[in-house]
């Protein structure tokens, strides 16, 4: 192994440099998408990496996942890893998008080439030339600290490659190659491939995944899943995922749920039953499957029409595919459920005066089993989609916390007990908001994996009770303002003493 990045790359300088016998054509403003197989792509002499582009920011862990894609794919007669925009510019044929996984792949390569188990057959259905796209991807400080650690990596992982999995590396593993002569264009076509020149969202990169994963599926089936998705609004969708599925399959781990994005989407991916080994923890899911299946293609359906719902755990592994998009439709419900509380309806009194609608409010607890307007669960639900800084961003982070906890907890035990329970999860959340006199995002993500968050007891928890048996501390001193509902409720509850 090389002990500094300069000697690494240097040996690639050593090989002697053969230019392409096939010159990029040119033509004016002409999409030219090619398949390329990477023996072709990664030996390219002209390949560059703009000034304009962003470093090289390819952790470990998406190193490691794109190996393990190749080795898992090795069967297939090709295997298409992506898509690179490229602009052909001058003597140069810059990378406009894809850069992060052709670096990647270029290490790679690299290490196959330069290691002694491997480099007969790198050389043998790669090409004995530079790689030049390490050499120019190598200036910026952060892509060099990340080139010299993902380089360690990919040593470890590749150099016992197999002569076939070296060659299926080589020559079946592809591109799709955009080839542009106008930068405008280019830039053009790389905003509509990322939405405008933002990042496609987490939701929309696990569409296309879970899409993948249907091939089981008619074409009509796959159609109508599609439509079905397309039909959800998109900010919604974010929501559902980045705010409360994501939050709550993090925090019930202990670990932090701030921010989802394309990195950790992965905790949406899972098994795909015809596909995965028959692993042991898999038996249930499969019979789980097999059942639901089977109920609701029973012929007795077309007289009760009485279709079961797949039984959706939040915290449980994901089943790729169809299973992937009912689960999503299947919480979604619940979370509008949830937030509808968030809304009171105000009417106008005879004097003037305006009032709760009580009544209108009952109607959106009954999915909780709530008939009552005296009750305790009542009363807080009231109290939270009422009180006066109920608005603000900080206190907005504290409800979230509250519904992922209310939904946490439904999902595993229903209704049950349910009035005991939201004292517990609404004084567990509400005690942030009151301990400080302003509260941020982080602050709810440090709370919500404390070593007495809500969130473990309910993974932990086997019967309700171990959830409204919890021991929370009461409250010393009120530090926060417009709170003053939230205040009685903690003392009518016994959890503040007013002083």
């Amino acid at each position: 192994m090389h002990n500094t990045l300069e000697s690494q790359i240097s040996i690639s300088n050593q090989y002697p440099i053969r230019r392409d016998k096939e010159e990029i054509e040119r033509k004016n403003n002409s999409l030219r998408p090619e398949i390329k197989k990477l023996n072709d792509l990664l030996f390219i002499q002209k390949l560059n990496i703009p000034e304009y582009q962003r470093p090289y920011k390819w952790q470990v862990k998406h190193v490691k996942q794109l190996i393990e894609d190749i080795v898992l794919h090795q069967n297939k007669s090709a295997y298409r890893i992506g898509t690179a925009v490229l602009h052909l510019e001058d003597d140069k044929l810059n990378v406009v998008d894809g850069q992060q996984r052709l670096i990647t792949l270029s290490l790679i390569a690299y290490v196959l080439c330069t290691n002694e188990k491997t480099k007969e057959f790198a050389f043998k259905y790669g090409k004995n030339t530079a790689l030049t796209l390490i050499n120019n991807s190598v200036n910026n400080s952060i892509s060099k600290k990340n080139i010299v650690t993902n380089f360690n990596e990919i040593e470890r992982e590749v150099r016992n490659f197999t002569e076939d999995e070296i060659r299926f590396f080589f020559t079946k593993c592809e591109l799709v190659c955009i080839t542009l002569t106008s930068i405008s264009e280019a830039f053009q076509f790389f905003d509509s491939q990322n939405a405008r020149g933002k990042d496609l969202a987490p939701h929309d990169l696990l569409k296309a995944f879970h899409l993948r994963e249907m091939g089981e599926l008619s074409e009509k089936e796959r159609q109508q899943c599609i439509q079905d998705w397309e039909n959800k609004n998109d900010d919604d969708l974010n929501e559902v995922f980045s705010q409360y599925l994501f939050r709550i399959r993090k925090w019930s781990k202990r670990k932090p749920g701030r921010y989802l994005n394309k990195a950790n989407a992965a905790i949406f991916k899972g098994i795909s039953l015809n596909k995965t080994p028959d692993f042991p923890y898999i038996y249930p899911l499969k019979i789980n499957n097999i059942f639901t299946n089977e109920y609701n293609q029973h012929i007795h359906r077309k007289v009760d029409n009485n279709k079961k719902k797949y039984p959706f755990q939040i915290d449980q592994v994901v089943i790729n595919g169809q299973r992937f998009f009912e689960m999503i439709a299947f919480y979604q419900e619940k979370i509008n459920n949830i937030k509808q509380t968030h809304k009171i309806k105000w009417v106008k009194k005879d004097n003037n005066t305006w009032e709760i609608d009580e009544n209108d409010f009952l109607k959106k607890l009954n999915f909780l089993d709530i008939n009552l307007t005296n009750c305790t669960s009542f009363k807080i639900f009231k109290t939270l989609a009422s009180y006066e800084g109920r608005k603000r961003s900080g206190d907005q982070y504290v409800r979230t916390l509250f519904d992922c906890a209310l939904l946490y907890y439904t999902d595993k035990f229903g209704n049950q007990d349910l009035d005991r329970v939201l004292i517990k999860l609404f004084i567990w959340s509400y005690s942030l908001r009151l301990n400080h006199h302003s509260v941020q995002l982080a602050s709810v993500d440090n709370y919500a994996i404390h070593w007495n968050s809500i969130f473990w007891v309910i993974r932990d928890a086997i019967q309700p009770k171990e959830v409204y048996q919890i021991f929370i501390e009461n409250i010393d001193t009120i530090k926060s303002s417009k709170t003053s509902s939230i205040n009685e409720m903690f003392t009518e509850l016994k959890y503040y003493n007013g002083k």
